[in-house]
């Protein structure tokens, strides 16, 4: 992540609470949003806009039980469209489709077009990443919406994301100074390790209703 530190900062801790509230790989969802913002920068979709466009994706692949990997190949998809300016089959109907189901139907819905009129405006290029995509994460938002995101791929994810993030506190502060009385690196150690038990419970909870209900 680029930037000062302090942004740096921040943008790490907004990629943080998203991979956790949708139960993503921590690194595999911060690579997507990098590529993502790379690819919005000095476009009308830089800013919140990208975030928007960022967590309505990632939560429609996280309601579909989708594995991290596949959203970071959805999100790819995303920022292909808007490196090239224009909305191609190639990436909506190849790239995003074959990981989100559905994804050429809503795509539709939210210009308000049958997917016959939006498979003639993409084929003809005329269909812009700008005007498309907050649409689109529009749409998807409220397709997906009330989603939850408890499942056993969900609860591990987050396990692991607590266990990479103590790594990450410590490799950044130095193991003496997080062991130091009164440090503030040692309280968001704790936090991160005490939220890393509570995943650990929920991890232990979805695989006990698994069996129950399988």
């Amino acid at each position: 992540l680029k930037g000062t530190s302090a942004e740096a900062a921040a943008e790490f801790q907004y990629i943080s609470n998203v991979a956790n509230v949708l139960g993503l790989n921590l690194f595999e969802a911060a690579d997507a949003y990098v590529s993502l913002t790379a690819a919005t920068k000095g476009t009308a979709l830089e800013g919140q806009a990208t975030r928007d466009i960022f967590e309505s994706v990632a939560k429609a692949m996280s309601t579909l039980g989708r594995s991290s990997a596949e959203t970071e190949g959805a999100l790819l998809a995303v920022s292909q469209m808007v490196s090239k300016g224009t909305v191609s089959m190639e990436e909506l109907r190849g790239q995003l489709g074959e990981r989100l189901p559905g994804a050429f139907k809503i795509a539709a819905d939210s210009m308000g077009l049958t997917t016959q009129e939006l498979d003639k405006l993409v084929s003809k290029g005329q269909l812009t990443a700008e005007e498309f995509l907050p649409k689109f994460a529009a749409a998807l938002d409220k397709a997906f919406d009330g989603a939850t995101f408890d499942g056993y791929t969900n609860g591990m994810a987050r396990l692991r994301n607590s266990i990479s993030e103590a790594f990450v506190l410590i490799g950044d502060a130095g193991a003496f100074e997080v062991l130091k009385f009164g440090v503030d690196t040692s309280g968001k150690l704790v936090a991160s390790l005490a939220a890393g038990l509570q995943y650990l419970g929920d991890v232990f909870g979805a695989t006990k209703k698994f069996f129950q209900t399988g």
